[in-house]
């Protein structure tokens, strides 16, 4: 693919790399254009010279001398000829000097372009509309290109330059990014929701952590899955395993965490009158966590996290992700379930459809069109 450099000479100028119309090898013509603001014709942004340039073996090329129309005799005259196969080529790249200019003015600092095939060229060109369908057709090719763009993203020392002069593109970059992410995690979700293996769930959080971040006011980061918190005899048995074990980001204060499925039963059978108890899982869970917190507060020096999540030396908190609350049919089991998890000192028991439902409604926060500011 054809490249070319830019770099800015003023606020108004930028002068581009030599485009090669035809090359020998110690003889060519080049075109050197440049960028200018051009006030009184803004369409008229490229400024050209075409100037013939020599080397010797292993040398760069160098300008010929330059010679002035203002010192022609009478009687004498230039002439340059360029085959149809160079005008072309030529036009081409001229006329993609003077769309980056209409695009985005007198390019800043040092730049490197690539002119697109022609095919490429005119998939960006396509509407939202119809790129969008192009993408729905080809989903799974289209998350491989989204991959290796943001590959090259991450290494480009052009997105540095394109951050100082574009932020708000960027933020919205940022924005779009969060937005997949949240929709991957809800379309996991909906597929799933009856899904009674604890060990996918187990896995599944561990790899979209930050659904954590979505129960508290403050920002939780995941220390280890299947985390060690003590508890271990003298014969090296008994050692105590929570299913996460994570931390407040700014405070580093401690949360060990129990998960169980969806499809796990939240209450037993009525006991009496409209009152029921919570399930044996429910329970156990709420049991483990609580040994959990006691062991790992017990044992915390001994314990041995990452150096960069070292754990507050205070009390952890608990949480319990289990069940789904449209298991409660009744407003009774509705009833029962609340005043069953508010009383429960130290734990949290949220349900996987209620965490969810929050992914969703930062999901929709992201996803609202901006407000039109009025005219």
């Amino acid at each position: 693919m054809d490249r070319i450099r830019v770099e800015s000479t003023s606020q108004h100028t930028a002068v581009c790399s030599d485009i090669a119309i035809r090359e020998g090898d110690t003889i060519r013509l080049v075109f050197r254009a440049t960028i200018v603001n051009n006030p009184s014709d803004p369409a008229a942004s490229i400024h050209g010279t075409f100037v013939y340039q020599r080397k010797g073996k292993k040398e760069d090329w160098e300008d010929y001398p330059i010679k002035s129309l203002s010192s022609l005799k009478k009687g004498e005259g230039y002439q340059l000829d360029l085959h149809a196969g160079e005008l072309l080529p030529l036009f081409r790249q001229i006329a993609g000097l003077y769309r980056l200019h209409r695009r985005q003015g007198v390019p800043r600092g040092k730049l490197e372009y690539v002119r697109l095939e022609e095919n490429l060229a005119q998939f960006l060109q396509l509407s939202e509309a119809d790129l969008r369908e192009f993408l729905d057709a080809h989903s799974k090719d289209a998350v491989l290109t989204i991959h290796k763009v943001l590959r090259w993203l991450s290494s480009s020392t052009a997105l540095a330059s394109f951050i100082s002069t574009d932020a708000v593109q960027v933020d919205l970059l940022n924005a779009v990014l969060g937005v997949a992410s949240l929709r991957a995690v809800l379309a996991l979700w909906d597929s799933n929701r009856d899904n009674d293996d604890e060990a996918f769930w187990q896995e599944t959080i561990q790899r979209h952590a930050f659904v954590f971040s979505q129960l508290f006011a403050y920002p939780v980061l995941l220390v280890r899955g299947k985390a060690y918190v003590g508890g271990k005899r003298l014969n090296n048995l008994h050692g105590n395993v929570a299913d996460f074990l994570a931390r407040a980001e700014t405070s580093s204060n401690a949360l060990v965490i129990e998960i169980k499925t969806p499809a796990t039963r939240l209450l037993g059978k009525e006991y009496r009158d409209g009152a029921y108890p919570p399930s044996r899982d429910l329970g156990g869970a709420i049991a483990q966590v609580l040994q959990y917190r006691d062991s790992l507060l017990q044992e915390i020096n001994s314990v041995d996290p990452p150096p960069s999540a070292s754990l507050l030396r205070s009390e952890p908190r608990c949480l319990v992700l289990i069940g789904d609350t449209s298991q409660l049919e009744s407003l009774e089991e509705q009833a029962s379930f609340e005043r069953l998890r508010d009383r429960i000192q130290g734990v949290t028991v949220v349900t996987f459809d209620e965490l969810f439902r929050r992914v969703t409604q930062l999901e929709r926060l992201l996803s609202a069109p901006e407000p039109s500011s009025a005219a």
